[in-house]
């Protein structure tokens, strides 16, 4: 990533407020304790393409959801690809974001659903979880997937 300042992982307050949205998500989507993680995507997608084709969508609520459904998908990037949060400062801006191993890739959770609900990217957020792999060139440092 260009012009990335500093990094470091989050504190155990960040990671709990992570927690605490991705727990609003779950019960907004309608999202089990038990619902496997494929089934955790599904239920996004669909709550997040209906918000979208309401086309009547507040802005509060878009950034609420991004917070949320963001916190939500970079916490089950987390546990299956064994991925960390870290808080990030580019161009003196700081951000959340769920990095690889080693910090070669990220998604930028929060920034990557506000655009989806904003509808300026495709709602492909369950092809990019999939794509996800465990190691990634050594020449990246926080390349941001999205």
């Amino acid at each position: 990533m260009e012009n990335l300042n500093s990094y470091r992982l989050v504190d155990k307050s960040e990671f709990d407020e992570i927690n605490r949205l991705a727990e609003e998500a779950k019960q907004t989507a309608k999202i089990a304790t038990t619902d496997a993680i494929e089934q955790q995507l599904t239920k996004m997608k669909d709550f997040i393409n209906n918000f979208i084709a309401n086309k009547n969508n507040e802005e509060d609520d878009i950034e609420n959801y991004a917070y949320s459904f963001g916190s939500l998908f970079g916490n089950l990037i987390k546990t299956k690809y064994d991925w960390e949060w870290y808080q990030i400062i580019v161009d003196g801006e700081e951000f959340y974001c769920i990095a690889s191993p080693k910090q070669r890739a990220c998604c930028i959770c929060h920034n990557y659903f506000y655009s989806i609900l904003k509808g300026s990217h495709n709602n492909n957020f369950k092809l990019l979880f999939n794509m996800i792999k465990k190691d990634y060139p050594s020449s990246w440092n926080f390349m941001v997937l999205s």
